[in-house]
């Protein structure tokens, strides 16, 4: 768990020292110094893993190698992603790149509005960055990142789950079609389901009253906000649940000390550089109440939770968890609160749907399975730790 967060931790950093250094001119490498051996320091805690049992670890070895070779492949033949990859997060990387000092004019209101010019910079940051190591623009680049992340994505859960449920918990989310399809798109929700997953696992494995752990938490949650405009909505919650269920304000202090370096960041680029977003000013709660608005998302649901394209019967299986076999299990006391995260999520998504202005049908396809990957790594976790009652 330390290599992964290690992993996730040093790129969250370049992306960020990245930016700076376009924002400041302050030289990169000045910046990572310091905050990685801060990180380390702060992170560091010695402790001696279990062993996990064998049973599972060959069948979650083989699926891997399965989802791997379909990732590495489909990577190879389009290399530039998919929609998303490349008209706002490759685009934007090759923008800030090469416009250099004129870096501003990557986030002109003047843009065609689905560029959508506001959203964070953790991975065109990233991925510029990686140019500027190699001195010109690759393909290459954003392809590794995809693989980082969707590599990390699981590798977060198979070290946070409980060791009897590990290569189980690990097998779940290697034969989830629409992870191994995101990651081969290099679209953002698998980072962002990456440092939303590290916020929650460190939650889960820390030692009651562990204000340093609890600060790391808010750190991860704050990557997840500088990868993503629903990052912000998800660090918000899980701050909510560490309130509900620590009861102290040092808890949330904490939390928030961890945060604030990339919320900073975040806070300068959206009030110094970024257009109003597109779709907030144009919400309306009467949509949100229309009857035949809810109806046709209801049908949207059901459809989609039947229809194994994209996700086999993973999420058909939760459904049965929910309804059934949960009354089986218990969440732990400690994580209570937390156990509601991905639900409030998902219920504030949809309300988000419902109150949108563009078409209801179009916009649920083109965004409901991003939005369950971002929590996949999350409620595969938090399952995994219920207890039989």
């Amino acid at each position: 768990m330390r290599w992964t967060l290690a992993i996730l931790g040093a790129t969250a950093v370049f992306s960020a020292s990245s930016t700076m250094h376009l924002f400041t001119g302050v030289p990169a490498v000045a910046i990572d110094g310091p905050l990685v051996v801060a990180a380390s320091v702060f992170l560091w805690k010695r402790s001696r893993e279990e062993k996990a049992p064998a049973a599972g670890r060959a069948i979650f070895f083989a699926a891997c190698a399965v989802a791997a070779a379909a990732l590495i492949d489909h990577i190879a033949r389009y290399p530039d992603g998919g929609n998303d990859a490349f008209i706002i997060w490759n685009l934007r990387a090759r923008w800030l790149f090469r416009a250099g000092a004129g870096f501003r004019s990557a986030f002109s209101p003047e843009i065609l509005f689905w560029t959508h010019q506001d959203y964070p910079l953790l991975l065109p940051g990233l991925v510029a960055g990686g140019f500027e190591l190699l001195g010109r623009e690759s393909r290459a680049v954003p392809a590794v990142v995809a693989v980082l992340f969707t590599a990390c994505s699981v590798a977060i859960v198979v070290a946070a789950a409980p060791v009897e449920k590990r290569w189980w918990a690990g097998l779940a989310m290697v034969t989830t079609p629409a992870l191994v399809m995101l990651g081969a798109t290099e679209q953002a929700d698998l980072p962002l389901a990456a440092f939303t997953a590290a916020a929650i696992a460190i939650l889960i494995v820390k030692e009651p009253g562990d204000l340093r752990a609890i600060a790391a938490a808010g750190a991860f949650a704050s990557m997840a906000a500088w990868t993503k405009n629903e990052g912000l909505l998800n660090g918000l919650l899980i701050a909510s649940a560490v309130l509900l269920t620590e009861r102290r304000l040092s808890s949330l202090v904490a939390f928030g000390a961890g945060a604030l370096p990339f919320l900073s960041l975040l806070a300068v680029f959206k009030l110094g550089y970024v257009p109003p977003n597109d779709l907030a000013h144009s919400l309306s709660l009467a949509r949100a109440i229309s009857v035949d608005r809810w109806w046709t998302l209801l049908l949207l649901i059901g459809r989609r939770i039947v229809l194994l394209q994209a996700w086999g019967l993973h999420l058909l299986a939760l459904v049965v968890w929910a309804a059934f076999a949960r009354k089986w299990s218990a969440a732990p006391p400690q994580l209570r609160w937390l156990s509601w995260f991905p639900l409030a999520t998902m219920v504030v998504h949809l309300g988000i749907l419902l109150m949108q202005p563009h078409d209801l049908t179009f916009m649920f396809k083109v965004t409901i399975d991003r939005l369950l990957i971002q929590l996949w790594p999350s409620i595969v976790l938090l399952i995994s730790h219920r207890e039989a009652s």
